[in-house]
């Protein structure tokens, strides 16, 4: 019997593993295992503490070592693209059983490696990247149906009547994402009736305006913009950039409950976000989630991976036989999740819409259209 021995230090959120710095790697090992498999991620710019894909991914990646499908976890955080390189070469040291790398953001670089290296098995998650060699899998999702429905909702929740979307520099279908919210607050406004004030976008139209570099400080920078022109609902699609929007709307918030009340004076609008990750309770300010469903994604390319108990979340088998690839059965090479397929869910969180809007029949609503063919929603 073989023993796998891991020296490195962790770096990861969830509960799971601790948060290090750039290029750091977090490793958790069960008793050792014959034949020992290990599932390798790679995040930039924001980690696996991003209440995204980062954070969904790793979860779901401890699930399947809990269940006995890796025998040990490997996470590295990454914040430029030579790092990411560093990072790849590592796992290929590590002899990693599937080396998963999260954005878009190291595409270029994992695309590479996975060259360089054709007996190693990857995965892009939410890269948009379709020119990989054939021994990277991928797992993404299409977002323009969600970012329609959730320009209708920000227009429906808007207090101050002006809403906001941004995407990070190199998000995949940006352009597209940023189109079709803009139609949706459209539609809202010709469905709203005349008695009612045409909500706004802020910088409709300009897909540069709304394209910011995928850092923190450029999301709070985008945020405060925004704010400045009045809009009180932001939908940000990225990873670090998301996360300022994040802590910059905490902030405010924050500030606001501390404030003196003015008696005579309106109470101050909030700003609220509709939020690309995971569900929503871990901030008041997130009112809507667009969530990517990664599970699923995993579930279909895996076969082996751990399936819910739950009969309406059992993924099918495809009508291929899978295939072994170092040493992990694979059923699906690419995965395209949409919200017709379970891959993408859109939903309201408790709070705010449920006392302005009845969002949950809205949603439904929308999705039912959209389906019928009775709105497009890639057309602005």
């Amino acid at each position: 019997m073989r023993t796998k021995l891991v020296t490195r230090v962790a770096g990861a959120g969830l509960g799971v593993l601790s948060l290090l710095g750039a290029s750091a790697c977090a490793v958790s090992t069960p008793e050792a295992v014959e034949d020992p498999t290990t599932g390798c991620m790679i995040s930039a710019p924001a980690g696996f503490d991003d209440y995204s894909a980062g954070a969904l991914t790793l979860a779901e990646t401890e699930l399947a070592r809990s269940a006995g499908l890796f025998s040990a976890t490997s996470s590295q955080r990454v914040s430029n693209s030579s790092a990411t390189s560093a990072a790849l070469d590592r796992t290929v040291g590590e002899k990693c059983s599937l080396t998963t790398v999260i954005g878009p953001g190291g595409a270029s670089e994992l695309a590479d490696v996975a060259r360089e290296n054709p007996d190693s098995l990857y995965l892009g998650m939410a890269s948009g990247r379709e020119d990989f060699p054939d021994n990277v899998l991928t797992i993404d999702f299409d977002l323009v149906p969600p970012a329609f429905i959730a320009g209708y909702i920000a227009a429906t929740a808007s207090e101050s009547g002006e809403v906001s979307a941004l995407v990070s520099r190199g998000f995949p279908q940006a352009e597209k994402i940023l189109t079709a919210f803009d139609a949706g607050v459209d539609l809202y406004n010709q469905e709203s009736g005349d008695d009612v004030e045409d909500v706004t976008s802020f910088r409709k139209s300009r897909i540069a305006g709304r394209t910011v570099d995928d850092t923190e400080a450029a999301g709070r920078d985008f945020f405060d913009a925004a704010q400045r022109s009045d809009a009180d609902v932001v939908v940000p699609f990225g990873s670090a950039a998301a996360m300022g929007v994040l802590g910059a709307a905490a902030e405010v918030r924050a500030s606001a409950a501390t404030a003196t009340p003015d008696p005579e004076g309106e109470p101050p609008v909030l700003p609220k976000l509709i939020w690309y990750g995971a569900s929503g309770d871990f901030s008041e300010a997130v009112i809507a989630t667009i969530e990517p469903n990664i599970r699923r994604g995993l579930r279909t390319m895996f076969p082996d991976w751990p399936q819910s108990k739950n009969p309406d979340e059992v993924v099918e088998p495809g009508p291929d036989d899978p295939v072994e690839m170092n040493g992990i059965l694979v059923a699906e090479e690419a995965y395209e999740g949409t919200i017709d397929n379970g891959g993408v869910n859109i939903s309201a969180e408790d709070g705010f819409l449920s006392r302005v809007s009845d969002a949950g029949r809205s949603i439904a609503d929308l999705r039912g259209r959209i389906k019928s063919g009775e709105i497009d929603p890639t057309k602005g």
